[in-house]
């Protein structure tokens, strides 16, 4: 799943915490109880992708509608960027001609008050929906027009002023395995809050263990100096107790 790899990765890049995701047949019934999911979470910002094309079975659209009680109709706004990317289609000769056909016309069948996200890839709109006190962003399945309306559209208008930056470090182990490595990080990580350090084991190389420990830090409060001083104390920490390297 290639498309919920970079979403994660961006939006983590920019400080998000990415809580939970989910992956749905095309199926109203599915697609509407995981979209209840997802309106009951903590979550400020929803992201979906697939389903906005003009086939029938592309129905993101029409199940945040019904789900939302919120009617689709013809968005303008979404219906010039269609004609107007269509029309530039033709002008490159890449299609002979354009008509607006009623598939064509279906990807401009937003929920009300939705605003359209421009698609400089593809001809499909993302979409915006703010319901409640929520953030309900559809971009389209085909990855590079989702990596597009992501990166120029979406990530822009996320205030990262009010979110709890996360910020990570990585640290490389060798020379001891991650069960004898856990009480250490365990001790270390007790009473020190919005600190989470992983593991990731990267297998036996000339008979000596190898991990990855990636150390996140989740708080606008933490200084890079902060920082360095808490992987500092970690790496003394290990070495103190074991007789092994660890690398920056």
């Amino acid at each position: 799943n290639s498309n919920l790899q970079t979403i994660c990765q961006k939006l983590t890049d920019i400080g998000c915490n990415v809580s939970r995701s989910y992956i749905t047949r095309d199926d109203p019934t599915e697609i509407s109880h995981v979209l209840n999911l997802c309106i009951s979470s903590d979550s400020d910002w929803i992201i979906i992708s697939g389903g906005l094309g003009p086939t029938f079975d592309d129905m993101t659209l029409s199940c945040i509608s019904s789900t939302l009680n919120l009617p689709l109709e013809i968005n303008d706004i979404a219906l010039e960027m269609i004609i107007t990317r269509y029309t530039d289609l033709v002008k490159k000769n890449i299609i002979e001609f354009f008509s607006l056909t009623d598939s064509r016309k279906k990807m401009a069948m937003l929920p009300k008050n939705s605003i359209p996200l421009k698609n400089n890839v593809g001809t499909a709109p993302g979409v915006l929906i703010k319901y409640e006190n929520k953030n309900i962003v559809c971009l389209p399945g085909v990855p590079k027009e989702m990596e597009s309306i992501l990166i120029n559209e979406v990530l822009p208008t996320i205030d990262t002023n009010k979110i709890n930056k996360i910020k990570s470090k990585v640290l490389f182990i060798t020379g001891i395995t991650e069960s004898e490595l856990a009480p250490i990080i365990n001790d270390f990580i007790l009473n020190r809050n919005n600190l989470y350090i992983k593991s990731h084991p990267k297998g036996i190389s000339n008979g000596v263990y190898h991990i990855e420990l990636v150390i996140s830090f989740q708080s606008n409060d933490f200084s890079d100096s902060l920082i360095n001083s808490i992987i500092k104390d970690l790496i003394t920490s290990i070495k103190i107790k074991t007789n092994i390297t660890v690398d920056e």
